[in-house]
Parts: structure tokens; C-alpha cells; sequence
């Protein structure tokens, strides 16, 4: 999957278990490895690879060349986690998108976000009036909470 020789990523692996950072056990012939999520440096490394390669880099990326979007926020807990609220791994994306896009688009955006990201995205559309004036309890829950502005075609300062 990752496009690299079996022999280097074992490798890599003995590496990781060797330095703490992957636990791994065996069934059977099969060896399984996982995250040490015990390590002093898992949490550090969470933080840099989620900023280096997760939602807040690949959301904008996938939405930038849809029209008629004003601004995107992730929401919710993986917002939270990324500034710096503890708690365990978000299990899903939640992004809201002011504007009018093309739903299509959206879909296409969306398949495509889930399967970089490895878990599901849910994608909510409001209007720009209503992400001013929030009309409902839902919008007014999202704007007094934690959320993450990854694009902003307004030009105003949040």
C-alpha cells in the first residue's frame, strides 16, 4: 500500500518496535503491530503528523478548487485535539463549508477525503448568513466552541 519493498518496510518496523514507538504480537505466523500508544512520544508524534498530514493539510487541499465556497472549519473533536484539548483520537472529521458549492463536487471532495484520511468525513453546508448570524442551536454550539478555519476565500480576519 505504501509503495515501498517488503524487505525495507520490515525493517522500518523492527526499527519502530525496537525504539518503543510500535507494540507489537504475534498470532499464529502472523506478526501484528500497532501504535505504542504507551510511548512518551506518542502523543508528540500525533501532533506532528496530524498537522503534517491530516485534516487541516488535506481538507483545504481538496476543497480549494471548488466554486463558491467561502470558508471551511473542521469542528468538534478533531478540532479540539488539534488545539491541544486531550482526549482520545477523533474517529471522523466533521467540516462545515459556508457558501453554495456544487453537491457534486462536494461528493467527489468527500470520497476522496475519507479515503486519504482513513475515516469517515462528514461534510455540512450552511449558507454565509446563517454561519453570521447562526440561527440555530446547532451553528450557535459550532461558534462558541473550539473549530479550525482551513480556508477562507473572504478575506476577513476570524
Amino acid at each position: 500500500m505504501a509503495g515501498v519493498a517488503q524487505p525495507n518496510t520490515l525493517r522500518e518496523v523492527n526499527r519502530l518496535v525496537d525504539g518503543g514507538l510500535l507494540r507489537e504480537r504475534r498470532a499464529g505466523n502472523t506478526r501484528l503491530v500497532a501504535a505504542n500508544t504507551d510511548s512518551p512520544y506518542y502523543e508528540p508524534l500525533v501532533q506532528i503528523l496530524g498537522r503534517a498530514y491530516g485534516p487541516a493539510v488535506q481538507v483545504p487541499r481538496a476543497l480549494a478548487d471548488i466554486r463558491d465556497i467561502e470558508r471551511v472549519v473542521i469542528i468538534d473533536s478533531w478540532a479540539r485535539r488539534y488545539q491541544g484539548e486531550a482526549g482520545p483520537p477523533p474517529n471522523d472529521v466533521d467540516v462545515i463549508v459556508v457558501g453554495s458549492p456544487s453537491s457534486r463536487e462536494l461528493r467527489r471532495a468527500n470520497a476522496l477525503l475519507e479515503d486519504q484520511l482513513g475515516v469517515p468525513v462528514q461534510l455540512t453546508v450552511v449558507t454565509p448568513e446563517d454561519w453570521d448570524l447562526q440561527p440555530t442551536a446547532f451553528l450557535q454550539t459550532v461558534r462558541s466552541s473550539p473549530y479550525l478555519t482551513v480556508l477562507d476565500n473572504t478575506g476577513d480576519q476570524e
